[in-house]
């Protein structure tokens, strides 16, 4: 007598298939951290400029270079960067290379004669990137470049992933303020 509450073993086996590829199709989904790369909301934090111009201006004094300003431009190419950079959980991208940045700021219609731009990741705070920036030598460089009369920052949050918080900061000098004196 056959047990017709039991499964045949064709069936057990299309069945253990089956949760096999939904189970790998759930995991491709997901981000070497675990978390839904396709949930990741990012949100725009808003930066006290004020804070970051005392910051910036102070540690540029102490090596007896001019104070720069911020610029409305410089903050929505950084905010724009910044967003580029969370929405892939990753600071390593084509666009954060001097053609890239040259780019970003042409098509702001920002003629420029010298820019740069730090990027951090995972810092929870301003004062966090910044002493971050200044531990980088690429990134002191920046901080202290000569030739830049402006500041722009951006930051956004991410809801998942590795780093969660993205800060861009564009330095440059545009033409309305004059060719550089070459030192």
């Amino acid at each position: 007598m056959t047990n017709t509450r039991s499964i045949p073993v064709v069936s057990r086996r299309l069945l253990l298939v089956l949760a096999g590829i939904t189970v790998f199709t759930s995991c491709s989904a997901l981000s070497p951290s675990g978390d839904l790369t396709g949930a990741a909301e990012i949100t725009t934090v808003p930066v006290d400029t004020q804070d970051l111009l005392q910051m910036l201006n102070a540690y540029r004094a102490a090596h007896a270079l001019p104070p720069l300003r911020i610029d409305g431009t410089l903050n929505v190419v950084s905010l724009s960067m910044a967003r580029h950079i969370a929405e892939r959980d990753s600071m390593k991208t084509r666009e954060h290379s001097p053609q890239g940045l040259s780019n970003r700021l042409s098509a702001a219609g920002y003629p420029n004669y010298a820019a740069a731009e730090n990027l951090g990741a995972g810092y929870a705070s301003l004062a966090a990137a910044f002493a971050g920036w200044q531990g980088s030598d690429g990134h002191d460089k920046n901080l202290l470049n000569p030739y830049v009369t402006r500041a722009g920052i951006g930051r956004t949050r991410r809801s998942n992933g590795k780093w969660r918080n993205f800060w861009v900061l564009t330095l440059a000098r545009p033409e309305a303020d004059g060719r550089p004196v070459l030192r």
